[in-house]
Formats: C-alpha cells, structure tokens, sequence
C-alpha cells in the first residue's frame, strides 16, 4: 500500500541528519508545509512568505506544470513533490542564476546514488534528472520578482518518480524508483533532498555565485571541495553526446554537446564546427561521441 501522507517530525529529522553530515547544523531551515494534497507546490511558495530555504512538499499534486507548461500528475502517493524557496541575494549576478536548476539536479542526483548505494543518477540538461538512462525526475525552476524592493526569490521545484508501475508512467522512456528496486522511506529521502539542495545553493550564493569557487558541501568522493562547474560536468549525461536540441520556434540543432558556459548554457558544437550557445530547449540523447549509446 502506497505512502500518502508525509510527517513533519519524520522529514526535520532526516533533514537535520544531512545537515550534520554536510558541516551545516548553523544554517536555519523553516518549519516545512506539507499538505495531504495540493495543486501546485511551487504556486504555494509563490503566494508564501518569503522565507530562505522554506518547503513545500506534497504526496498529490493535482495542478503541478512542468517544463513548456506541460501538466505534471501522478497517482496519489506514486511521486514526491516539492519545492523550496531560495532567496537572492541583492548582489548576486545575474548569469549565477541560470545555474540554480543545474546544482538542484546535481544535488537531487546525488541524494538519489546515495540511497540507492551506487551510481547511476546523471543530469541531463537543462532540467531532468535521470537513473540508468530513463528520466526520474523533472526540475522547474521559477524566478519570482521582489516586491517594493524586496529580494527576488527562485523557487526550485522537483517532481520525484517514487514507485510508479510502467503502466503508470507517460511515457516508456521514464522510470521510477520501485522500477529500478529502490525501496525508499518519503519522508527519510525528502528530508535528505530538502538539506542537500537548500544548502548548495545557500553556499553557492554565499561565494557571490563563483561557479569556480570550490565548495565544501560539494565534495566529491573523495572528499575534496568541488567547484559548481566541475560538480555539473561530473554529474551530466548530456557532456560528450550527440544530441538534437528542439529550441524554442521549432528549430532544430543538432551537433555535440562539448560544455556548459558560465551562465549554465549548454555549449553544442554544430555540423559546422560552429560553437553555440544554449539556453532553452528540448535534449534528445542521440549517442555518445565515444559511440556508446545513452
């Protein structure tokens, strides 16, 4: 029987367990909002308090949007859904922003290889997070305005597949958890989500968005500091393939994505050897430069 309802108590903990674990028991988390069932987690922020790393999350989600607008539903229970708020600060550049969604997949990523026990969670760009080939989860992430002078705010919303059937799912190219045997608590697995996304990017803009700043909640296997670049060129799928990219007015590109630039664009090099520059669109995986198919 599906999980349908989270607890606050159950989440903090998990929470403050991976705070722990990352050095971060300073950093001040807001009571979190959890409703039995909600329209849209990231329309809940939107119309909250402002608060720095406040979340809502929701185990039916019955209006949520996706990527292009495109509807975002589940069975009750099947999907983790969540968003948390992230407050700007005044001084941060504005090309640090394109890269909120990119170090919320890499977190999210890591989380899931962590509770899975082994790799297998990868980015592809811009915006999904992917286990073993097949999308996982998707990420939105929304700038919001400050108002009279107040802060803006980016409000980072993720939809988890927790355990879905196939028949479920909308599409053959997606997966669940269950479908990869990935028994998960959602309680346990948010409250770890909610810590390691809130305080990457807290630090992230603690050093002014330097995407080449090392930071220590960031480390990598070997526990070394990682900068946000390397931490995204690590965790991508996209880098080193040959893609076809859908941009926005129906044109294709196709061609191989070499890098991601310091705005979190995707770097495609064309047919004509011609470097370009990404900054919305649709990724289909075509195959790998070193041939492997993805």
């Amino acid at each position: 029987m599906r999980v349908t309802v989270l607890h606050p108590d159950a989440v903090v903990a998990a929470r403050r367990e991976a705070q722990q674990a990352l050095g971060a028991d300073e950093v001040f988390f807001p009571e979190p909002v959890l409703p039995e069932r909600t329209g849209s987690t990231n329309d809940d922020l939107v119309g909250g308090k402002p608060q720095h790393l406040a979340l809502v999350g929701t185990l039916e989600q019955s209006s949520g949007k996706g990527r292009l607008n495109r509807d975002w539903v589940a069975p009750p229970g099947a999907c983790l859904t969540y968003s948390v708020n992230l407050v700007v600060p005044a001084s941060l550049p504005a090309e640090a922003l394109g890269w909120v969604t990119v170090l919320t997949a890499v977190a999210c990523a890591e989380v899931v290889n962590e509770v899975a026990g082994r790799d297998g969670a990868a980015v592809k760009w811009p915006n999904d997070l992917i286990l073993d080939g097949k999308k996982l989860a998707g990420i939105l992430a929304r700038l919001v305005p400050g108002i009279d002078g107040g802060p803006h705010r980016v409000i980072s919303g993720i939809g988890l597949n927790l355990d879905q059937t196939r028949e479920e799912l909308p599409v053959g190219t997606a997966t669940s958890l269950a479908l990869q045997d990935i028994a998960v608590n959602p309680d346990e697995i948010l409250g770890k989500l909610w810590a390691r996304i809130g305080l990457v990017v807290d630090q992230f803009f603690a050093v002014g968005g330097d995407v080449l700043t090392p930071l220590s909640r960031l480390a990598g296997k070997d526990g070394r500091p990682r900068s946000v670049v390397q931490a995204a060129r690590e965790t991508s799928s996209t880098i080193g393939a040959e893609v076809r990219v859908h941009l926005p007015g129906g044109k294709d590109l196709v061609g191989t994505a070499e890098d991601l630039g310091a705005d979190g664009c995707l770097i495609v090099r064309d047919a004509h050897g011609e470097r370009q520059h990404v900054h919305a669109g649709d990724v289909v995986h075509l195959r790998r430069s070193d041939g492997g198919y993805v």
